[in-house]
């Protein structure tokens, strides 16, 4: 049984669905957990619009050393 460990926090799923997308290229497992329900409507107040990206724990080092290169400025890319 995999021990899911939290990567990250997003503001919103699609910035959820985004990470989790490119961390997928990456051959990591992704699941989500957040206190608010899926809604047509994103409730954006007091961070209730807060996604936990949760990984298995033996990918957490892969998961951060990606998560660093989804989040390199363009500038420093070279």
């Amino acid at each position: 049984m995999d021990q899911w460990v939290r990567l990250t926090t997003v503001t919103g799923e699609v910035q959820g669905n985004l990470l989790a997308a490119f961390l997928a290229g990456e051959g990591i497992k992704v699941k989500f957990r957040t206190q608010v329900p899926p809604s047509v409507y994103p409730i954006m107040a007091d961070g209730l619009a807060e996604v936990q990206v949760m990984v298995p724990a033996e990918d957490l080092p892969r998961a951060q050393d990606a998560l660093a290169a989804y989040q390199l400025p363009e500038s420093e890319e070279e």
